[in-house]
């Protein structure tokens, strides 16, 4: 804070240093750039871990918040705002300094309506074409037209055979003449066909329907005889609206809604935005519901890897089917432990502010103890397996490398991060619960290919065991929830709380305006963040490999569309 005043005074507005190594800081718009740059050159914030839009709409203003972090230099967050006039709000674009700050300023863009001065696209990412304009995140929307009529979504088939469809504006917004001004850009297919350049280059469609694709998100790849020249990817095909949603019901009913941003990170979830909101009361749950939460956001990082590694071994065929089956049946004593505590197979809604829902079971500790010993030696074959599959180690050995300063650029974390010769991992960066009295490993390759992020999720595995062990033999007895009322009011306030899901860096970010429902509630999510960097690291690579690079991602396309 010392450090930013004396470089640039009298351009933070203001500010505040928290005992989480948050530093919370507003700042003259006019100098952000400068004090950015400033941050990353000179004290080591190389990590741009997102940005956050917030309507303040009373003070007739809004406010951009950049998240700025390091990665592993130290535990510092940065949450710098920018205030701006809610009558044509602009903000300058970080993508300068950071490349990967542009699809979070594409996001605010388009659900705002905050123009980002010098962002190179300022195209749709999560709205179709002919919703934007209608800045659905702003405080005063009233809803977008209904598109589920046959007379409002209108069918045209071009003359080249392609077909297209028109949403017609709502009725009444054309009677009262207050049409939103639609912002003029190119459309995807233009944007793609634009990069063509000569006759022997082609678009070749490969999702959201096509089996080899890992998720629902359009991937099309611009290539040339047998090499992917260019990667194009939009997202925004789930559209579930849970970040509006949360801002419609009280903090608690909230809780329900972080298991459907992607039902293999459900417990994390919760735990994300349960502690950020934890942060806002000012509470600290007792230490035996801590215990409970590290085991089962152990359990839960176990059976993800699980599913998403024999999910992804399907994809490449040959030897490579049976895994998937084995690794499903495995899964099954995971989830029947986590079934056991939550009573919910996949969406638990378990967490809660100040603790957890229930207790352990009774003799928990006696049916975990040898599913996890028979859990760490199937791990062992299926690393064993894969190092003897001749066909395996082809197809993934050396293809997608991510150079660790590649893979820090491009903003990625967890496994793609780890397996290319980075210890970043947010129970060690960021340390929550009783993650500082516990021993374990932050797992790392340094070749930084296909293989070695499956590699990373496999040990990971074996690590996660190690933690649940450690839990079931230091946990203490005592309370498991603070009591708190139903309907909970923090004072107004913001905070930002970050967990390592099975897929790396989730943040949650929320806003209290001193009322029973949160005024903002903001995902980073590191699947958004992987899909970013996945057309970059697919460029040179040939179109046979695409499958290989994209699903060693372990993506989970509705985290995207939160």
């Amino acid at each position: 804070m010392s450090a930013i005043q004396s470089a640039f005074p009298g351009a933070v507005l203001e500010s505040r240093v928290e005992s989480d190594r948050r530093l919370w800081i507003t700042v003259d718009p006019k100098r952000l750039v400068e004090i950015t740059q400033f941050l990353r050159d000179k004290k080591d914030f190389d990590h741009y871990s997102g940005a956050a839009g917030v309507d303040r709409i009373n003070e007739n203003l809004f406010e951009v918040v950049e998240i700025l972090t390091s990665h592993g230099a130290h535990q510092v967050v940065v949450l710098m705002k920018v205030k701006v006039p809610r009558d044509k709000p602009s903000v300058r674009s970080l993508t300068g300094l950071y490349w990967n700050a542009n699809w979070y300023e594409r996001e605010i863009w388009e659900m705002f309506g905050i123009n980002f001065e010098g962002h190179p696209e300022l195209y749709p990412l999560l709205l179709p074409d002919e919703l934007v304009g209608y800045w659905p995140w702003r405080k005063d929307f009233k809803g977008y037209p209904d598109t589920t009529t046959g007379e409002r979504a209108i069918e045209q088939v071009g003359p080249d055979g392609y077909t297209e469809f028109k949403i017609m504006p709502h009725p009444e917004l054309i009677k009262a003449g207050v049409l939103p001004e639609r912002p003029k850009y190119p459309t995807f297919r233009e944007r793609e066909e634009a990069e063509i350049k000569s006759d022997s280059e082609m678009i070749m469609h490969m999702g959201p329907q096509h089996a080899i694709v890992p998720g629902p998100f359009l991937l099309d790849l611009l290539i040339e005889g047998e090499r992917v020249k260019k990667a194009f990817l939009d997202v925004g095909y789930i559209h579930k609206g849970i970040e509006k949603i949360m801002e419609n019901r009280t903090y608690l009913q909230g809780i329900v809604y972080t298991d459907r941003m992607c039902y293999l990170a459900s417990i994390t979830n919760n735990e994300a935005y349960c502690g950020a909101v934890e942060r806002l009361l000012g509470i600290t749950p007792p230490e035996r519901a801590q215990y409970i939460r590290v085991i089962l956001a152990e359990l839960s990082r176990i059976q993800s890897h699980l599913l998403g590694t024999g999910e992804f071994l399907t994809l490449l065929g040959a030897a490579t089917y049976s895994p998937f089956q084995y690794m499903i049946i495995d899964r099954e004593d995971i989830v029947y432990l986590m079934e056991s505590i939550t009573g919910a197979r996949i969406t638990h809604t378990f967490v809660r502010f100040g603790g957890v829902r229930n207790d352990l079971p009774d003799g928990f500790a006696d049916k975990a103890r040898p599913i996890l010993k028979r859990m760490r030696e199937r791990t062992e074959e299926y690393m064993d397996l894969l190092h003897s599959d001749p066909i395996y180690t082809r197809r993934m050995r050396g293809i997608g490398v991510l150079s660790p300063g590649d893979a820090r650029r491009l903003g990625v974390s967890g496994p793609p991060l780890r397996a290319s010769d980075t210890p970043y991992d947010m129970r060690r960066e960021d340390p929550i619960l009783v993650y500082p009295d516990l021993d374990f490993k932050v797992v790392t390759r340094k070749a930084g290919d296909a293989e070695a992020r499956v590699e990373v999720r496999l040990e990971e595995i074996l690590e996660s065991i190690h933690i649940i062990e450690q839990c079931l033999d230091q946990i203490p007895d005592g309370p498991i929830q603070e009591k708190l009322p139903k309907k909970i009011k923090p004072e107004p306030g913001e905070a930002y709380y970050r967990v390592e899901d099975p897929r790396g860096e989730m943040g949650i970010y929320v806003v209290s305006d001193g009322s029973e429902k949160p005024y903002r509630v903001k995902v980073r999510g590191p699947v958004y963040a992987y899909m970013q960097a996945l057309p970059p690291l697919l460029e040179g690579a040939y179109v046979a490999d695409v499958v290989a690079i994209a699903g060693s991602m372990d993506a989970c396309t509705s985290e995207v569309d939160r």
